[in-house]
């Protein structure tokens, strides 16, 4: 079987600079995605970085089941292990708490959480136990602390970090590493959010935390970094 590291909201911002990083180092890459334009124009560069290493893409909503599915199927037909798994989709929300609704509620916790779980689990019915698969899930500095005007956005997050832990818990001993990944602010697309205008001038440059995160993620012996926070100097 050939291995194969998988980034979800590989298409642009963080994820696409990790996808770019892996396969300029040799590794397989399958990046998911939405927005069928953006994949379009991430897989043609993302080819154009190696001649050795394959770079696939496929539209997928992590947060519905059937989407998941055609991951898996995907995946299976082609005869991939994953090796690495970085769940790093994720929708931003930032209004008061009296605004909350059921809408905007699933529509966060779909993005942050849901398909964080759904993702992961699908991956791991397809992983032997003999294989090694390392999980990476980037959250946010939000997972660590509370934040006015980010009730719903600091819940799915703490929980995205709350199943992170369970999950190293439950696979302590085993061929599975669970690394969790909480990076501040970055300069993406994550911020452009009709209606809101957020001056992002001093946020991290997405290139730079990939850089840091497959650095200390992809390793050559038995160590393993498990937890990794992110923050700009200033």
């Amino acid at each position: 079987m050939k291995q194969i590291s998988v980034i979800s909201g590989g298409a642009s911002g963080l994820g696409f600079e990790i996808a770019s990083l892996l396969i300029k180092s040799g590794k397989n890459i399958l990046i998911l995605g939405r927005n069928s334009v953006k994949l379009a124009d991430a897989i043609s560069t993302l080819r154009k970085a190696s001649s050795t290493a394959h770079a696939e893409s496929l539209i997928c909503n992590i947060g519905r089941e059937d989407d998941i599915r055609k991951v898996g199927e995907f995946l299976t037909a082609k005869s991939y292990v994953v090796e690495y798994l970085f769940n790093n989709a994720g929708v931003g929300l930032f209004t008061k708490a009296q605004n909350s609704t059921a809408a905007l509620i699933d529509t966060i916790f779909e993005a942050n959480l849901k398909g964080m779980i759904l993702l992961t689990s699908e991956i791991l019915k397809l992983t032997p136990e003999k294989e090694e698969l390392t999980i990476v899930n980037i959250m946010s500095t939000s997972a660590l602390l509370g934040r006015a005007d980010e009730t719903i956005y600091c819940a799915a997050k703490w929980g995205a970090r709350g199943y992170t832990e369970a999950l190293r818990t439950e696979f302590k001993g085993t061929n599975r590493n669970i690394i969790a990944v909480y990076p501040g602010g970055m300069k993406t697309d994550f911020w452009k959010i009709p209606g809101q205008n957020r001056d992002i001038s001093n946020f991290m440059d997405p290139a730079e935390v990939a850089e840091k995160v497959v650095n200390a993620v992809i390793v050559t012996n038995k160590l393993f970094v498990t937890d990794i926070t992110i923050n700009r100097k200033k």
